[in-house]
């Protein structure tokens, strides 16, 4: 369990090391992404690509949401 919380927390450093270099070298930048409340996706992205960024989250969010049911089904049968 140590080590998937490390893996964690050096996969979320390295991001936001990856953000900051990004952002260092343009002035301009695209932003997107999405909230679950319940089954309703509310998508926000602002940007010349926040609507495409927008649209990956949503996606990604249902996938992830359905992978999650998937493994609670396979994990209660006997």
């Amino acid at each position: 369990m140590q080590k998937l919380l490390a893996a964690g927390i050096v996969i979320i450093v390295v991001g936001m090391i990856v953000l900051g270099i990004s952002a260092a070298g343009q002035g301009q930048g695209s932003a997107g992404g999405a909230i679950f409340i319940g089954p309703f996706p509310i998508a926000f992205g602002t940007g010349p690509g926040g609507a495409s960024l927008a649209l990956l989250s949503v996606v990604i969010g249902a996938i992830m949401i359905g992978l999650t049911l998937v493994w609670l089904r396979a994990a209660r049968t006997p």
